[in-house]
């Protein structure tokens, strides 16, 4: 199941508001990750999950570098306390970011293509979070489930299209209703 806290609309698809603009933008800054894109995310995605102890593992970038999605962590694990993060998988290589494919007009990687491997031992039967900045398809957190054997995703935006959310086989949950009683603001349309 893949939680996410706003809807990213491509510009490709039509202008954008000023808030998608917005998303747009905390969604890219949260690759860097920037201190202004991490206060956006973290508490719109940390009302997402439940007040309990869980496991989060930071997705490794196209590189392999978790640096990024480490500081969404413990951004979450400041605001959920009961929260312990651990780097639970990696890549055996590095991959071409899906971005960049998708700019080039290709697909995106298949979940065998994202070489993700276990890279930890037993842990603690807690629920567990894998954590990004986006969704598109849906691959790379089915690939971090297959690899890991378990775990479900936390991002900050879904950018499928409604297509891909219908041929998805990852549930998408969008707790709107949380979302608004967290966040009552424009910035962030659902």
């Amino acid at each position: 199941m893949i939680h996410y806290a706003t809807r990213y609309v491509s510009p490709r698809s039509r202008p954008l508001t000023e808030s998608e603009k917005l998303i747009r933008q905390t969604a890219y800054d949260l690759k860097i990750p920037t201190s202004a894109a991490i206060a956006v995310a973290a508490p719109l995605m940390a009302a997402l999950l439940n007040r309990e102890p869980c496991w989060l593992i930071p997705i490794p970038s196209s590189s392999g570098d978790t640096e990024a999605n480490m500081a969404l962590c413990r951004a979450l694990k400041r605001r959920i306390p009961e929260s312990r993060i651990v780097v639970g998988i990696r890549r055996v290589h590095s991959v071409e970011s899906s971005c960049a494919r998708r700019r080039r007009g290709l697909l995106g990687l298949s979940a065998e293509q994202h070489a993700f491997v276990r890279c930890c031992g037993p842990l603690l039967r807690l629920p567990v979070w894998f954590v990004d900045n986006v969704v598109t398809t849906g691959a790379t957190l089915q690939a971090a489930h297959l690899a890991f054997g378990t775990g479900d995703g936390i991002v900050f935006a879904d950018a499928s299209s409604y297509a891909l959310i219908r041929a998805s086989r990852i549930d998408r949950v969008h707790l709107g209703l949380c979302h608004q009683r967290a966040h009552r603001s424009d910035s962030c349309p659902t």
